[in-house]
């Protein structure tokens, strides 16, 4: 090698059958560590990098740049087959510290020559042109010019994304399911026969499905919740103690069965009782369950439609239930409709009811009268303390110009002629579920009105949006009415709500920015209120829903089944004799009967 003589032989002196004891070697006046090794670590990595092996070593020059001598990962270094033996990597790099023809940076991680590559390489395109320079034409690789640099650090992710997450889990929007073999075919074809029970097709889908997916925590939570919702119940391995020789002899439904932790309960398939309904599950699910347990983050709900979407596609491609074929696909458009409206609803219910209503609200009593807090004694010692609360609320005077305002410019004539509020009182204040059915942005006009008295009032409030028109319409949700209403005929007539003004429409004047975030079919629950004239006002929205909102009974056992009510003796009116009496036990919180099992 042409570079031995140039070495620096610190441990030389080692026997073959020397100890992994450390050397040293007394450099100066400083002691330097060695490898045991550290002379054969050496010769073999200045190899790598000398002027004989380096100029024809593509893959190293792909690492170092050739001539450019960039620094090369020493982990990259010790994976090559002849260093992997040498260990720990503390000792390694101390031994490549002592050499005279390589260098190692400061941090101990890459290393280059001191000297770098003269002449051409591998990297050169007419390297192989040159008439003194010999090959086997068997061995030698192809290269592709530019010939490409390999990274030298390892990839960064972002915090808590780990390489393995980024690989392919078969939710992607864009998976498509690969194609199926002909024994695969075969087989699904005896898995999900149409003489099975939908039960029993159902269970080996879901295990099947979720073999064939990545389970990251946030789409097994998701698709665990979704589960449970749909009346699929959850626990151990049915076989905890099969080993891998009994289930490589299983079949493929066996193995399914073996391995699932998700199951059925045939009770469920009495159709007297319960009801195949992919729609009506990934309704009430994505709209009503859903969100109000996990927000309405964009990424939350991205993730919950695309488990669905996913499942849904899968039951679809292995025609694991084709008499519900039609089912899935509108539960597939649903996914995509609740992907769109979600976010819509969230930050229109941020922004309702705008400025205009609730100024209405302060001046005539509602919801938001009172919620100003910048005249507030303990709101002023805040702000000495660099604390401002002064957007918290509406002012009465801010409210008075926006309310008259927005009067004086889409008020009929009726209203135009009472623009002072001593004309204006509240007829009628109502609750109610409403539905949006138009939307009419404000016109040219209307916003040119509005510019004018923005600079009218710019010095007190700047600039004033200009309002448009919401129509709504009352609205009923039909799946909740029967369930734990008071058994009342006059309020209730068939345990249902009496739905006074079915159908009647209201038009509300919001701000163009807010109507921005509406859309027709969404559903909000309201206060409302009526002023003389005939103005509507949209006091307080509690709640906004998407156009699909779908309430259904499976949300009574999403959380914890309840204990069943039982009276104690003692509230029964009963003296301490008969309470303690007749096989009773007391307790200091209460009394209960033997076979209660401590419920109370």
């Amino acid at each position: 090698m042409a570079t031995a003589t140039t070495q620096l032989m610190v441990g030389a002196g080692l026997s073959s059958g020397a100890s992994n004891d450390i050397s040293a070697t007394t450099v100066g006046h400083s002691a330097v560590q060695d490898h045991p090794d550290g002379a054969i670590i050496r010769r073999q990595v200045e190899f790598y990098f000398s002027d004989e092996n380096l100029p024809t070593d593509l893959h190293l020059l792909q690492c170092c740049g050739g001539r450019e001598n960039l620094p090369v990962s020493v982990s990259r270094i010790m994976g090559f087959k002849k260093m992997r033996s040498y260990k720990p990597r503390t000792l390694v790099v101390a031994a490549l510290r002592l050499s005279a023809f390589l260098e190692i940076t400061a941090d101990g991680k890459a290393i280059k020559r001191k000297v770098p590559l003269q002449g051409k390489c591998v990297l050169d395109p007419d390297f192989f042109d040159e008439d003194d320079i010999a090959y086997d034409p068997r061995t030698r690789k192809p290269a592709m010019y530019p010939v490409p640099k390999l990274p030298q650090k390892k990839a960064e992710y972002p915090e808590g994304v780990s390489k393995n997450m980024l690989k392919p889990t078969g939710f992607e929007k864009t998976y498509i399911e690969p194609p199926q073999t002909p024994q695969e075919v075969t087989e699904e074809e005896a898995l999900y026969s149409p003489d099975k029970d939908f039960v029993e097709r159902i269970e080996i889908a879901i295990q099947r499905f979720k073999k064939r997916r990545r389970m990251h925590e946030i789409y097994a939570h998701v698709f665990n919740k979704l589960m449970r919702f749909g009346g699929v119940e959850s626990g151990p391995r049915m076989y905890q103690g099969v080993s891998k020789h009994d289930m490589n002899e299983m079949d493929a439904e066996e193995l399914a069965r073996a391995l699932a932790i998700h199951n059925v309960p045939w009770d469920r398939s009495d159709p007297k009782q319960w009801a195949v309904d992919f729609v009506a599950v990934a309704k009430a699910f994505l709209s009503s369950w859903y969100p109000a347990h996990y927000g309405f983050a964009p990424s939350k709900i991205k993730n919950a439609c695309q488990v669905l979407r996913s499942f849904f596609n899968y039951l679809l491609y292995h025609n694991v239930c084709p008499e519900y074929a039609d089912q899935l696909g509108m539960a597939l458009t649903l996914c995509d409709t609740a992907e769109r409206e979600l976010p819509k609803i969230h930050a229109a219910g941020l922004a309702l009811p705008g400025d205009f209503n609730k100024s209405a609200s302060v001046l005539f009593g509602g919801a938001h009268a009172g919620m100003y807090t910048g005249d507030k004694p303990w709101a002023q010692d805040l702000k000495k303390d660099g604390v401002n609360s002064e957007k918290i609320g509406i002012r009465d005077e801010e409210a008075r110009i926006k309310f008259l305002t927005g009067i004086g410019i889409l008020g009929s004539d009726e209203l135009c002629g009472k623009l002072d509020l001593k004309n204006f009182n509240v007829l009628e204040e109502q609750s109610s579920c409403l539905e949006v059915v138009a939307i009419h942005l404000p016109d040219e006009n209307t916003k040119n009105s509005y510019a004018e008295q923005s600079k009218a009032c710019q010095h007190k409030l700047g600039q004033l949006e200009p309002l448009g028109k919401l129509i709504c319409k009352t609205w009923y949700t039909e799946e909740c009415d029967g369930w734990d209403l008071p058994k009342d005929e006059a309020k209730y007539p068939g345990g249902k709500p009496k739905k006074d003004g079915d159908g009647k429409e209201y038009e509300f004047w919001i701000e163009e920015g807010v109507l921005e975030d509406c859309f027709v079919g969404m559903k909000m629950d309201a206060k409302m209120l009526t002023l003389s004239g005939g103005l509507n006002i949209l006091d307080d929205v509690k709640e906004t829903m998407c156009s699909f909102y779908t309430w259904i009974p499976n949300e009574l056992w999403m959380e914890r089944k309840p204990k069943p009510w039982r009276w104690l003796e003692k509230g029964k009116g009963l003296n301490d004799d008969e309470v303690n009496g007749g096989g009773k036990k007391s307790t200091d919180k209460g009394t209960f009967d033997d076979e209660s099992d401590g419920e109370y």
